[in-house]
């Protein structure tokens, strides 16, 4: 080494703090001739575009670029630092974050190093046991005679008509038209009002009270009847209007071909089919279930909150499509509690399945991928569409591949768990 040459010695220095579930801690200290140099460097490239009176664009001093603009430089140098070394000491410490680092606990004092922790979420080590020979019931839903009349049931209730009657007294059989308008405290309840609405009287899933006091009522009877309306005393003036019997359609040819099939025995024959594919479909639904809680029962793993809020999220917005309604704050609350543990578990999965995939070598091979994508392109016509699928695959390759993967995964632990078939 010459006269005139010297070795670097001055480093950043990474330390981990505390480590509890997937939450990692770690301290960063820049020392004091680099964070000199950074604050130097940005000094200089302030100085190029400077703008202070008596001197030309980037031609000012650079020690009054310094005293101008020491407050914002120090908070630019500050934000580079933590920029350029929480990525380095993540490396060095061999993290992997799964959400963007929090920075806390910054000293930035002049003539000392800076010194900042780093709160970051990780991936859980994952090192699967007891997915091998899970216990299962394999529940068969058989699709018998009985199962196919409920169904036909159903249909004959789906087409039903219903046919006023006179002179009857409301049972519990009809279907009752009513005006009404409710009270509270003798006082109206604006939004509490309907004209021809229509009550199935064999219903519970009415206000609490009103199919009670509407027996035995006839058309053109008004009168009022004791009800509770979000579990307080109130009170519904009630008109009848019309009083109605469902009539169900004979189960005959005739009503097969209505609903689209040459026979009756077509219809049971399509009917016998459906209930099989529902049946098969519940069945590997609920031997799904039995596994993953198998897995989650003997791999307690800790997984990252962000990504278990994430996924708490889409089941939220989920429900809110299915629904089609707004929740409440204290609605939302209340799902969220309740759903919270489930996402947990879903996430829970998302890692085990991969780490199971690793352990036995399984992986999406190149023909999977290929069929997976031709069978996305079957159902689509229009040549513009198959290009935009082809790109989508491309773009989300390793996604998909991850997909397949798990895919294999579960038919693996289905494989090799211990089955008992049991009937329903």
């Amino acid at each position: 080494m010459g006269i005139f040459t010297s070795e670097k010695t001055d480093k950043a220095k990474f330390k981990k703090l505390k480590e509890e579930g997937c939450i990692v801690s770690f301290s960063v200290e820049v020392p004091q001739p680099l964070v000199e140099q950074e604050t130097q460097n940005l000094l200089v490239r302030i100085q190029q575009r400077a703008k202070i009176p008596g001197f030309r664009p980037g031609k000012a001093p650079l020690e009054l670029v310094k005293k101008n603009f020491t407050g914002h430089a120090q908070e630019q140098v500050l934000d580079s630092l933590i920029r350029k070394y929480t990525p380095e000491a993540m490396r060095e410490l061999n993290l992997k974050p799964v959400a963007v680092p929090s920075v806390e606990d910054v000293s930035f004092e002049k003539g000392k190093p800076v010194k900042f922790q780093v709160r970051v979420e990780v991936p859980p080590t994952v090192t699967p046991k007891d997915y091998q020979k899970i216990a299962v019931k394999r529940t068969t839903y058989a699709a018998d005679d009985k199962a196919i009349d409920a169904r036909l049931q159903e249909l004959r209730d789906a087409n039903a008509r219903l046919e006023k009657v006179e002179d009857a007294a409301a049972a519990k059989s009809h279907y009752v038209v009513i005006d009404y308008q409710a009270f509270q405290d003798g006082k109206p309840i604006s939004k509490a009002k309907g004209e021809n609405e229509l009550v199935d009287m064999s219903s519970d899933q009415t206000i609490d009270g009103l199919i009670e006091g509407m027996l035995g009522m006839k058309v053109g009877e008004t009168k009022d009847i004791a009800v509770k309306i979000n579990e307080k005393p109130a009170s519904l003036k009630v008109t009848v209007k019309e009083i109605k019997n469902k009539v169900l359609p004979a189960l005959d040819a005739e009503f097969a071909k209505d609903i689209g099939f040459e026979s009756l025995d077509q219809l049971k024959a399509k009917l016998k089919e459906v209930i099989e594919q529902e049946g098969q479909q519940k069945t590997d639904r609920e031997v799904t279930q039995q596994i993953e809680e198998a897995l989650l029962k003997a791999n307690k793993i800790p997984v990252p909150p962000s990504l278990c809020e994430a996924q708490l999220e889409h089941m939220i917005d989920r429900l809110r499509r299915q629904m089609g309604a707004q929740l409440g704050e204290q609605q939302l609350n209340e799902l969220k509690s309740k759903l919270l543990p489930r996402a947990e578990d879903e996430v829970r999965i998302g890692y085990l399945l991969p780490a199971i995939a690793e352990k036995e070598k399984l992986s999406a091979t190149e023909e999977e991928l290929k069929a997976e994508l031709e069978r996305n392109l079957a159902a689509i016509e229009s040549d513009s569409k198959k290009d935009e699928v082809r790109k989508m695959f491309e773009e989300r390759k390793e996604a998909i591949a991850g997909m397949i993967r798990d895919r294999k995964t579960m038919q693996f632990l289905r494989d090799n768990a211990k089955i008992t078939d049991v009937k329903a």
